[in-house]
């Protein structure tokens, strides 16, 4: 049979551990994202580099201002074209980012939330006896703090309106 020490410091790793399993699925979903934008990028760049190459032979290729008005509108519609393409897909990049997000939230959520629940089923198992010398520990860690608060806030002169 573990000792209550052993059972809290097992039951303290998994919380840590979730957190960390936690973090680790953010940055992995934050990766994908931000090389689904590069790649989303590479293309617009890929695609404006080919359009202008296509553009800049055709103007070569102009005889008279008639056919480079024509030209002209052509290429504009193009563009606008690949403006609205790209801002489609932007958007189809910005959804899939948040859907990767709210699927990540919502695992790992219930992930620390049960190791959080074991934890607390440990601490509610250890005897009283155990569990004094604890609370102790925490007040006099954390209580000086708080007398040195409370004492600074009584010594301060009041303010005058």
């Amino acid at each position: 049979m573990f000792s209550f020490s052993e059972q809290w410091a097992l039951a303290g790793k998994a919380v840590v551990e979730a957190q960390l399993i936690s973090a680790q699925a953010y940055a992995q979903a934050a990766v994908d994202s931000g090389a689904s934008v590069l790649d989303l990028q590479l293309d617009a760049a890929r695609a404006a580099l080919a359009a202008a190459t296509v553009a800049g032979n055709q103007l070569l290729s102009v005889k008279d201002p008639q056919a480079l008005l024509q030209l002209s509108r052509t290429q504009s519609q193009l563009a606008i074209e690949r403006i609205g393409a790209y801002g489609r897909q932007a958007k189809d990049v910005a959804q899939e980012t948040q859907e990767k997000f709210e699927t990540v939230t919502k695992g790992e959520f219930a992930a620390s939330r049960q190791k959080f629940g074991e934890l607390l089923q440990v601490v509610k198992q250890t005897p009283v006896p155990l569990i004094i010398p604890f609370n102790n520990f925490l007040k006099t860690t954390f209580g000086s703090a708080d007398e040195g608060y409370d004492k600074n806030k009584n010594t301060r002169p009041a303010r005058q309106a």
